[in-house]
């Protein structure tokens, strides 16, 4: 099914609108090959018939398949190490001290004390990894008195296709060879028929919630830690600012915000101040 140059720009500026992905005008390849199972499968001969089909009869589903489709899942635990190595000597000894100090206050707030945000969390790894260095701080750390239960974990995607099976926590073996040793495979895993399952004690630590980015998502709460990494790249400067200013709202006053390695915040707002631990470029608020 060939994809003319109206029908992508048609189909380009749909995508943007229901999930803000901007998707520059040299990849048209990537649009058909995505959607052409989608418009086949509702019987459309080409695309045009296919644009008409789902803005016509907008059906939520319609929505949900096109994302699904479009969207890129890249992850891996630890991915890329350095945010990790940051988050473990960095920015948990941080959390620890807030979690103290906001213990004694004379209402301290039930539940966790702290909040850790993994937004765009595609299937797992991400949040999963961050739970696993929960786990081992906390439990290098008996002296201070702090537990896991302390940290809440909120793990979010647009797509529902990697959500599930983040939710699901299986992974294949490739999967785990990507980023994990040996014995946090012995520690946190166990082997299934096929594949690998993660210890329902790590899985609970996470909630995980469908969150689409270009909609008003302050509502999920205050967050002390926000990981962002690899997603503001796909979106264009208005929705990027749009974003970035919902994270000012939400974070608290010491709080961080952790971008991908080719993303910044520089000409796009200035309510931000970077500071360079290691390798990791940190956002705080002025």
């Amino acid at each position: 099914m060939e994809l003319s140059r109206p029908e992508f720009i048609l189909l380009r500026d749909y995508i943007h609108s229901i999930c803000g992905i901007a998707i520059s005008d040299n990849k048209a390849y990537l649009v058909q090959q995505r959607l052409e199972p989608l418009a086949l499968a509702l019987g459309c001969r080409n695309f045009s018939e296919y644009y008409q089909k789902i803005t016509k009869n907008p059906l939520p589903i319609f929505q949900e398949q096109i994302i699904n489709a479009i969207t890129t899942n890249e992850t891996s635990f630890f991915r890329d190490a350095h945010p990790f190595v940051t988050f473990k000597e960095h920015i948990l000894p941080r959390l620890a001290e807030v979690i103290r100090e906001r213990k004694t206050r004379q209402y301290p707030r039930k539940g966790p004390k702290v909040r850790v945000w993994s937004a765009g969390s595609s299937t797992g790894q991400e949040p999963y990894s961050l739970a696993m260095l929960i786990q081992e701080f906390t439990e290098a750390n008996l002296h201070l008195s702090i537990s896991r239960g302390d940290f809440g974990i909120l793990a979010t995607d647009i797509s529902s296709r990697v959500l599930a099976k983040a939710m699901a926590g299986e992974y294949k073996k490739a999967e785990m060879k990507r980023g994990l040793s040996s014995e946090r495979v012995a520690m946190y895993f166990k082997k299934g028929k096929k594949d690998w399952l993660i210890n329902s004690s790590i899985r609970s630590m996470i909630e995980f919630r469908q969150i689409n980015l270009i909609r008003p998502f302050t509502i999920v709460g205050g967050m002390d830690v926000i990981f962002c990494r690899n997603v503001l790249i796909y979106f264009d400067n208005e929705i990027k600012t749009n974003i970035l200013k919902q994270f000012y709202n939400m974070l608290s006053s010491d709080g961080i915000l952790i971008l991908g390695a080719t993303e910044n915040v520089y000409a796009i707002t200035d309510k931000f101040e970077s500071v360079r631990y290691g390798d990791t470029l940190l956002y705080q608020k002025k």
